[in-house]
C-alpha cells in the first residue's frame, strides 16, 4: 500500500522473443521507463513481458540481456517497478528479480496506489466461459509439483516445448478474445463490490480502452508490441498513452 502522490504506469502484453521485433520493443521499453523516470513515476509491468519466461535448474532464457538491463538500469536510478506474472512469464522467480531489480508479485494487485483503491492483473482466466484453463490448465501449470517437473528439463528442451506452447496460446487467445471482452467487463463489476475504483488488466490484445462502468472503471491496457498503448494512474484520473 501506498499512499505517494507520484504518477503510475501500467503496461503489459510487450511478448518479447517472438518474431524479430524486440529491437523495437525493447526500445520502446526503454523510452517508457526513461519517461516514467522523468515524470518521477513508479511502473507496474502486468504480466507477458516475456513470451516465455522460466527458471530452469540448468539455466534461464539466454535472450533477454539487453531487457534485463533495461529493467535494471531504471530501478538503479530510481523507479520502483512491480511485475506480476502472465500466463507467459508467471514463472518469474530469484534470478529475475537479481537480475531486472523488480519487485515481483505472483498474485494481482488489490489495494491502494495514491490514495486510489485498485486491481491490477494480468487478466488471464477472468472470462467466465474461458473454464477450460481457469479450472483445468491455469491450475495445473501454477502446480509447485508441476513447476518443479519441469525444472528438471535441460534449458534448451524447455525453450522448445514452451515455444511450441506459446505458439498455440497466441492463436487460441486471438480467436477467443472478442468474444471474452463483454464478460471481463461483468467480472470488474464483480471485483468494484470491494470499493475497487479502478481495474487495470492486458491479457486481450484487443485496442486499449477505458470504460467508465456503474461502479468501477475498467481499463484495457491493449498491447505493447504493435500499439504500444499503456495507462497513466495521476491524481485519482487515468488516461491511456501511446510511446
Amino acid at each position: 500500500m501506498t499512499s505517494s502522490s507520484k504518477p503510475i504506469y501500467f503496461f503489459s502484453d510487450v511478448h518479447l522473443g517472438v518474431g524479430d521485433q524486440d529491437a523495437l520493443k525493447n526500445f520502446k521499453l526503454k523510452s517508457l521507463l526513461d519517461l516514467a523516470a522523468t515524470n518521477n513515476a513508479e511502473c507496474f509491468i502486468l504480466g507477458d513481458l516475456f513470451d516465455f519466461w522460466f527458471e530452469f535448474f540448468s539455466g534461464i532464457p539466454n535472450c533477454y540481456k539487453n531487457t534485463l538491463n533495461i529493467l535494471c538500469n531504471a530501478v538503479s536510478k530510481g523507479t520502483k517497478i512491480t511485475f506480476i506474472g502472465g500466463n507467459h512469464d508467471y514463472w518469474v522467480g530469484k534470478n529475475f528479480i537479481k537480475k531486472s531489480g523488480c519487485q515481483v508479485l505472483k498474485k494481482p494487485f488489490l489495494g491502494t496506489i495514491a490514495n486510489t483503491r485498485i486491481y491490477a492483473g494480468h487478466g488471464d482466466g477472468l472470462a467466465k466461459s474461458d473454464w477450460a484453463y481457469r479450472l483445468i490448465l491455469k491450475p495445473f501449470l501454477r502446480c509447485p509439483a508441476s513447476i518443479l517437473l519441469f525444472k528438471l528439463f535441460p534449458r534448451k528442451i524447455g525453450q522448445r516445448i514452451a515455444c511450441g506452447v506459446s505458439n498455440g496460446s497466441r492463436i487460441y487467445t486471438k480467436n477467443r478474445n472478442l468474444k471474452f471482452e463483454a464478460e471481463y467487463l461483468d467480472t470488474a463489476q464483480k471485483i468494484a463490490k470491494n470499493g475497487i475504483e479502478f481495474v487495470i488488466v492486458g491479457h486481450t490484445h484487443e485496442p486499449a480502452r477505458i470504460v467508465r462502468l456503474e461502479n468501477t472503471t475498467y481499463v484495457n491496457l491493449g498491447d505493447f508490441f504493435s500499439q504500444f498503448t499503456y495507462a497513466v494512474l495521476d491524481k485519482g484520473k487515468i488516461r491511456i498513452d501511446t510511446i
